[in-house]
């Protein structure tokens, strides 16, 4: 739910200083630094685009962040995922962690997920793209999301019929998650699942 602290599960739990990442942002959560590095941000997509391909020519760990400075749209998010796609690379030494937040906004399905968002889902890790989808309801997004994950980090939910749903699709029990707090957490890795908090 909102203000559980997802995003900084994403920051913490997810990401390296030596990572190559590219980031959907929205809302502007990545301005100043993650992972102790700086994120460069760019209101547009072909300068964001440039610096994305300039970065992947190279072994350097960076944070690129997409941050149109509008109300994004769905044809704002699959534009972002298509110039993600394009830099997709299986032989490359480091795989592009590719951070999407506010998927539930930007997407229209909650059955196969569609467009370049879908292809990297399905096809991104043969071509080094790991990527994270942040979103607040797993009813309202894609289950090719969930059901293609190797890593799930469910936290705080404000109903208990999320909490149910995320059980049919992860296999966490619904008592668990139910129990959760603010910035609590279970990472499921596989089938297997462990509880965290997130420190400061």
């Amino acid at each position: 739910m909102s203000g559980c602290g997802k995003t900084s599960a994403a920051k913490k739990l997810f990401i390296k200083p030596t990572d190559q990442v590219a980031i959907f942002d929205p809302l502007g959560d990545y301005e100043d630094e993650l992972a102790g590095r700086k994120v460069r941000s760019y209101a547009t997509l072909k300068a964001f685009a440039a610096a994305l391909i300039a970065g992947r020519k190279t072994n350097q760990g960076f944070k690129i962040a997409y941050y149109p400075k509008h109300e994004t749209t769905e044809e704002d998010f699959d534009k972002f995922c298509m110039v993600v796609w394009g830099v997709g690379n299986g032989k490359h030494k480091k795989p592009l962690k590719v951070i999407c937040e506010e998927v539930a906004e930007h997407t229209s399905t909650a059955g196969k997920a569609t467009g370049y968002h879908g292809k990297i889902l399905r096809l991104g890790r043969k071509f080094g793209l790991h990527s994270i989808n942040m979103f607040q309801r797993g009813q309202e997004v894609s289950k090719t999301i969930i059901d293609n994950c190797q890593f799930a980090c469910v936290m705080m939910q404000k109903a208990d019929d999320s909490a149910r749903y995320l059980q049919q699709k992860t296999g966490i029990p619904a008592s668990v998650i139910i129990d959760l707090e603010k910035l609590e957490y279970v990472l499921q890795d596989g089938k297997e699942w462990k509880f965290g908090v997130l420190q400061w």
